[in-house]
């Protein structure tokens, strides 16, 4: 490079030494009148989150500066602007840099950002246009920043073997930083599980790296983590032979094998406490055998517990009475019971002699006794998951539609406080009346499209004349949160773009979709979040959804995911019937499992969205963009 590279390295470097003395109070540090003193400021701004005024800071430097260097600035300004999450700031400022002979790093930050506004914007293609500059003259910062994204798009465009590379390749960038290094497993492992591609081995390019291959298989394997655990565990044995020396033999791999091992221990004797008559019999059913199910795959192994019914009747009474009685039997392990008031019902016996995995949640305030576990398929944690992706994906301002009624509520409360929790502003929210046909009185509230009519009307009687009109929605949304069954989605989601609102992404949950309905695109758009029982079409869920259906036609449509629970219910067994829990995520049929300190069981679900009136799969929100950090880059 020619010019003064030279001196603007140099000055960077002195400006790194003063900044610490900012941050350390020494009393080395710069004037915050000088350009130096500013860029310090501007730096410490962005640590402390506070990206918008740091852009500004930058801005006014580049006002006065020349080059180079007011390039830099400039570019700085620019992804301060994107980490607040103004994307129309950072372009106007990305359009003032001029690009000719900028130095490598310079460049190569320029196009990230570039990158990183597309893919934001949902134009994964022109994002990857953005990224094929030479990594090979960059900061090894840079080059795994740039693989990073390149990854994120790839999966995007359902390229996930190029994903798995760039992501592998991403690793010898990332120094001794051990955190970096587990993150970037944590990154390939959930690419190769969480993607939903099944990979054909036997076709893969021969050019690919044994250390990808290695990836592939293992992914492989984990998509039957559920099925004869004790040839997965010989299969995973036989793939550290292979690969020995493969970076996932760090992380992954042992707590696999631990995983595994520790599925294969049940207890003696497991008693099930479930509603077997009464109204909710329907839904006992369809735990029971999604249990069954399990059951039967684990026989498949050798040796299996013995296993009691219990009926509880749906009282807390009922269950009472059905525990005591499994506890004089001598059960090591309770699953169930399953409605709400028979669980609170067991906490209320304090004292548990053996471990009880609730197949439903107490209510908020509620204390669980030790050795109490709580797994269901609570439609709250799916609305919480709505709010985490539309964080994740750059929408903070949104209204929300949800059904009259307790259900209603109880769902957009939970989207509404962990949205706010991250920062997002809920500009308003409506209900309306379920299973109706005409929901235009909520929607036209919800997108003040009422006002906009009234403001016409009251115009037109100042007038005294008529006027040509057609009503506004408000321009101010990214997105609507629509809580809705299947049925009424299928209603709303026409009417919404009836009311002006095609644009506007709709998100929602699992019971926006029923399983075996015919494919209605009525329902295209609407992203949802469900389990991979529901979801998957490939892979150990898949095949096993598929068997249950075959053996249970009547019933699999209305209680497809009660099936799952009890598939799962089964699973966790060995994990819990000695009551200490599990601390490693585990593979389930409802969704990625983790337990809290409270001994509640969450579920990370999958994500979906409507093409044609059939879902299709997207990437976890894991794999999803991130904004580029506003370092500071050296010139070479």
């Amino acid at each position: 490079m020619q010019g003064n590279s030279a001196p603007i390295s140099v000055r960077r470097c002195c400006l790194m030494v003063m900044l610490l003395g900012v941050l350390t109070g020494c009393a080395i540090a710069p004037s915050v009148q000088t350009p130096q003193g500013k860029v310090a400021q501007a730096m410490l701004l962005e640590q402390q989150g506070k990206f918008a005024d740091a852009a500004q800071i930058y801005a006014t430097l580049a006002a006065t500066a020349q080059g180079e260097q007011r390039n830099e600035y400039l570019v700085s300004a620019a992804e301060a602007w994107w980490q607040a999450r103004q994307s129309q700031n950072a372009w106007q400022l990305l359009g003032q840099v001029r690009e000719q002979n900028l130095y490598p790093a310079l460049n190569a930050r320029v196009e990230l950002l570039k990158a990183n506004l597309d893919f934001a914007a949902q134009q994964p293609q022109a994002a990857l246009k953005h990224l094929n500059f030479p990594l090979a003259p960059l900061p090894d910062e840079l080059k795994a920043r740039t693989l990073l994204l390149r990854a994120q798009v790839y999966v995007a465009l359902d390229e996930t073997l190029a994903a798995v590379e760039d992501l592998s390749e991403r690793e010898a960038y990332l120094g001794n930083n051990s955190t970096a290094i587990h993150d970037n497993h944590q990154r390939i492992w959930a690419l190769v599980t969480q993607s939903h591609a099944a990979f054909n081995l036997l076709a893969l390019p021969k050019t690919i790296s044994s250390t990808v291959r290695g990836w592939l298989l293992l992914g492989n394997l984990a998509s039957n983590i559920w099925q004869q655990p004790q040839n997965l565990l010989k299969q995973l044995q036989a793939w550290q032979v292979e690969y020995p020396d493969h970076p996932a033999n760090q992380d992954i791999v042992p707590d696999l094998i631990a995983k595994q091992k520790a599925f294969m221990t049940y207890p003696t004797r497991v008693a099930v406490l479930l509603p077997l008559s009464g109204p909710y019999q329907s839904a006992a059913d369809a735990i029971r055998d999604g249990l069954f199910t399990a059951y039967f795959q684990l026989s498949n192994n050798g040796s299996a517990p013995m296993v009691t019914f219990y009926d509880t009747g749906g009282s807390a009474v009922g269950a009472q009475t059905a525990y005591r009685q499994a506890v004089a039997a001598g059960t090591d392990m309770v699953v169930g019971p399953l409605i709400k008031d028979a669980v609170s019902g067991i906490a209320a016996l304090g004292s548990l002699p053996a471990p009880v995995l609730a197949l439903n949640s107490l209510d908020p305030g509620q204390t669980a006794p030790p050795g109490l576990f709580q797994f269901g398929l609570p439609p709250e944690d799916e609305a919480a998951q709505v709010a985490d992706r539309l964080i994740a994906a750059g929408l903070n301002r949104g209204v929300a539609l949800v059904p009259q009624g307790d259900w209603g509520s109880r769902v957009l409360n939970a989207f509404s406080a962990r949205f706010s929790q991250l920062g997002g502003t809920l500009l308003g929210t409506q209900s309306y009346p379920p299973n109706a046909s005409d929901f235009s009185v909520s929607i036209t509230r919800l997108l003040n499209l009422d006002q906009s009519q009234y403001r016409e009307n009251q115009l037109a009687g100042l007038l005294g004349t008529r006027l040509q009109f057609e009503p506004r929605r408000r321009q101010d949304i990214q997105f609507i949160f629509l809580a809705a069954h299947a049925n009424d989605a299928k209603l709303i989601r026409p009417q919404l773009q009836f009311y002006h609102a095609i644009n506007v992404p709709v998100y929602s949950i699992s019971q926006v979709y029923q399983p075996g309905d015919p494919a209605d695109p009525d329902l295209d758009g609407i992203t949802f979040d469900d389990m991979p029982w529901t979801l998957e079409t490939s892979g150990a869920a898949a095949a096993t959804s598929k068997t249950v259906a075959t053996l249970w036609p009547n019933s699999f449509s209305e209680n497809s995911r009660l099936y799952a629970l009890g598939f799962d219910a089964w699973r966790l067994v060995p994990l819990l019937f000695k009551g200490k829990g599990f601390s490693i995520p585990v593979q389930g049929m409802t969704g990625l499992l983790t337990m809290d300190s409270a001994s509640r069981i969450h579920r990370q679900l999958d994500w979906a969205s409507f093409k044609n009136g059939v879902p299709v799969v997207l990437a976890p929100a894991s794999l999803l963009p991130t904004p580029v950090a506003a370092a500071a880059y050296p010139a070479p």
